[in-house]
């Protein structure tokens, strides 16, 4: 029987809200790092609003057996922008043609939040490599199955510029960096303001 959206053999995920004890089980929610700060603040003051109101759709992933938190993530529609060039146009008006930058666009999905529960990590000390299993069979399979129906030619994310989390980006979930001159270009048109320090990496569905 299927229990939430998805499931694993060891898991199972739902949208934030659609079990009655979400709201109390995210206030215990726990991440160990300093750096996840932002994280657990998202999930405790800001997630079931925009969730309600569309902005992000974050996801419980939790125990099959215990229904503990295991970990979360949200996902929001997004576009980056690149091959950022000069070119003539003419004004259909005057005749007056100019130099004008433009750029082409790809539509994408962020990964905008994803993080999983310390104290689920404490709890079960034999299971290795929770943030892989929530990446391979929770957020690839949610993005994918977005892109049966919307056209998304990638998987972004504005990582936390430490240089572990990086690589951890890079060789465990393969995501890719821009060269920096590339990287500048698209932060100064597409980075929010609360991603002001962390770095862009994208992964090609």
């Amino acid at each position: 029987m299927l229990k939430g959206l998805l499931q694993s053999e060891l898991f199972y995920c739902n949208h934030l809200g659609a079990s009655e004890n979400d709201e109390k089980d995210i206030m215990k929610f726990s991440i160990d790092r300093d750096e996840g700060s932002g994280l657990l603040e998202y999930l405790q003051n800001y997630a079931l609003t925009e969730e309600e109101n569309g902005i992000m759709r974050t996801y419980i992933v939790r125990d099959k057996i215990s229904s503990e938190v295991a970990g979360y993530f949200s996902l929001k529609a997004g576009l980056i922008s690149l091959n950022e060039r000069y070119e003539e146009i003419t004004d259909n008006e005057t005749g007056e043609v100019k130099l004008k930058k433009v750029f082409d666009t790809l539509p994408g999905i962020e990964l905008a939040n994803f993080a999983v529960n310390s104290e689920y990590v404490r709890n079960h000390k034999d299971l290795k490599g929770l943030g892989t299993v929530i990446f391979n069979n929770f957020i690839l399979p949610v993005v994918r199955k977005t892109s049966d129906n919307v056209g998304v030619k990638l998987l972004y994310i504005f990582a936390l510029p430490y240089e572990d989390l990086i690589n951890t980006y890079h060789e465990r979930y393969g995501f890719s960096r821009l060269s920096d001159p590339y990287e500048d270009e698209l932060h100064k048109r597409l980075k929010p303001y609360y991603d002001l320090s962390c770095k862009f990496m994208y992964l090609i569905l």
